[in-house]
């Protein structure tokens, strides 16, 4: 931009130009100077409100600045500063004073969108750092003063104004080589120059700030869009039991076809009886809830269900955020039945063992009871005398030889059945407990003492068969935890208590114990530290599942060389 021809201005007071009959500044050409100021000022407020460009604004401001005092070139910038606080300077307006081709070239480049100079060693850097004007009428004596470039038009002398707002220096102009020098009333003169910038620029930072939150805005609204319609988990958006918004995912969990089919539908049309609650009362703090959903097919559908309130549409709302388990549940169901495998396996030795001990003695008391009973009717006798007590009594042992294979069977067929676990109802933990020892027998007995400490407590609310393989596999751990060798010197004890209205069962043991490292993954799946071979790593973490799912929790105490203690605290049955 080249620098428009302008009359010289008074070497002191406001500046004025000159009378063009006399030659000489008169109090007309002053109160002129001010027309043309004030003039300008409201043609670039007016224009500003209007939304014209700030570069454009500041040119105008530049030019009439430059053309009242009397200066030959200038800048008016904005001071920036770094990330580590230091100031800087971008122009928005800058007279084009380029004295080489490349420079030129460099001036139309940068000067549209501001150049930017940090050097603070210099006049103008003066002003940035001290935020104070800066008047300079001798340049070269100045120890301000930073140089110039070798071909840099002379700088006879320099006025550098800053601007601030009510907490920070906003801005400055700088202007150079007036006629006279700069001087107090110049300074003055300029003051309302200096207002009209520093509004112009804070206008400008506000839009900036109010489009960069646009912009923000539009981008978290695209990136929670992209989030809702994208996310395995359906979205169920509502307010007083009725659906506002759904996601696409929503409408693969509910097998319609559209999401038009579930707005507006009753959160209760969505679960099965006894499950809207889910929806309709907050999660607060607790793990996410199960509900049955009621799939457009039929088909059967279990989520995990987290409701949490918000505002949609200016007004409050909750959000229901589920997520489809029902592969999850179905792969659970084939883990609790290989575990119930592994665990029968494990003890299928024991088992067989403890059946062949009864069935021995069965027959061979079966056996002598005929022998004698053909011998007693070859000698004519009765069973009266002495070796008809032989035969009642070898009867009797045959007899509860007997009751205890059927006990064993019974207590295998309650731990294997599978097909009522999702039954829950009363359940005696002492009737539960005595299964596990008998089941267990076979590897305790060899092991350690079995000591059972029964408290009255109430019936649990639970599943029998669940809480069999539970507590199995937890007599099992413990009696894996006993070395053989020290049978008197270990101990298993079964203790049952019931305490606020829960009902606790714990499993200690003095085996070895387990180091600290591992406690924290004992439940993790597939985590043992078992030898290979032995256990799959999923015992305690279906058990810490079954415990789960009845609404109770499971806790372990353990110290190396000193045993280990489960507890189990299940809910008792309300009245």
């Amino acid at each position: 931009m080249e620098r428009p021809s302008r009359p010289v201005a008074t070497g002191q007071g406001a500046p004025a130009v000159q009378d063009e009959s006399t030659g000489a500044p008169s109090a007309e050409a002053a109160l002129r100077a001010s027309n043309l100021l004030l003039r300008a000022l409201t043609e670039v407020q007016t224009e500003f409100i209007q939304g014209h460009g700030a570069h454009r604004l500041f040119d105008k401001l530049l030019s009439v600045m430059l053309e009242v005092t009397g200066s030959e070139y200038g800048f008016i910038g904005e001071v920036l500063r770094t990330p580590e606080g230091t100031p800087y300077l971008s122009t928005h307006a800058i007279t084009n004073i380029a004295w080489t081709d490349e420079l030129r070239a460099f001036y139309a480049r940068e000067a549209p969108t501001g150049m930017e100079f940090r050097n603070l060693r210099s006049l103008f850097g003066t002003v940035m750092t001290t935020g104070e004007a800066v008047v300079a009428n001798l340049p070269e004596s100045d120890p301000r003063r930073g140089g110039l470039p070798e071909g840099h038009p002379p700088l006879r002398c320099f006025l550098g104004l800053p601007f601030h707002s009510a907490t920070e220096l906003v801005g400055m102009v700088g202007i150079a080589n007036r006629q006279g020098g700069y001087d107090a009333g110049v300074i003055d003169f300029l003051k309302p120059l200096l207002a009209t910038c520093c509004a112009i620029l804070q206008g400008v930072r506000g839009e900036q700030r109010r489009r960069h939150v646009e912009e923000e805005l539009r981008n978290s609204a695209e990136s929670f869009r992209t989030l809702i319609e994208r996310t395995p988990n359906a979205i169920f958006i509502h307010r007083e039991g009725r659906v506002l918004f759904t996601n696409p995912s929503a409408v693969v969990l509910m097998g319609v076809g559209r999401e038009e089919e579930l707005r507006d539908k009753s959160v209760t049309e969505l679960v099965l009886p006894g499950d809207e609650g889910t929806f309709l009362e907050p999660s607060g703090m607790r793990a996410p809830r199960e509900a049955r959903f009621r799939h457009h097919e039929g088909r059967r559908v279990l989520g995990e269900v987290v409701t949490v309130p918000l505002v949609f549409g200016g007004q409050p709302a909750l959000v229901s955020i589920a997520r489809d388990i029902t592969e999850r549940q179905q792969v659970q169901e084939k883990l609790l039945a290989t575990e119930r495998m592994v665990s029968l396996g494990t003890l299928a030795a024991g088992v067989a063992h403890e059946i062949n001990n009864p069935l021995s003695y069965m027959l061979s008391n079966l056996s002598f009871v005929d022998d004698e009973l053909d011998a007693l009717a070859a000698a004519g006798e009765g069973l009266q005398g002495e070796r008809g007590q032989e035969v009642r009594d070898a009867l009797k042992e045959a007899i509860s030889g007997s009751a205890r294979v059927r006990d064993i069977v019974r207590d295998l067929k309650s731990f294997s059945r599978g097909t009522d676990d999702e039954q829950r109802g009363p359940v005696d933990m002492r009737v539960v407990l005595d299964s596990c020892v008998n089941m267990a027998w076979s590897e305790i007995r060899h092991r350690a003492r079995l000591v059972k400490d029964y408290g009255e407590v109430p019936f649990v609310l639970g599943n029998e068969s669940r809480l069999g393989q539970l507590f199995l596999n937890l007599l099992v751990n413990a009696a894996q935890a006993i070395p053989h060798g020290n049978l008197q010197g270990n101990e298993i004890r079964l203790t049952l208590t019931s305490e606020l209205g829960e009902v606790v069962v714990a499993v200690r043991d003095t085996g070895e114990g387990i180091a600290p490292e591992n406690l924290g993954r004992l439940f993790d799946p597939f985590f043992t530290t078992k030898p290979v071979g032995v256990g799959t790593g999923l015992g305690l973490s279906i058990c810490h599942g079954i415990v789960t799912a009845m609404g109770g929790r499971i806790s372990v105490e353990s110290e190396r060389g000193r045993g280990t203690t489960f507890r189990v605290f299940l809910p008792t049955v309300r009245e």
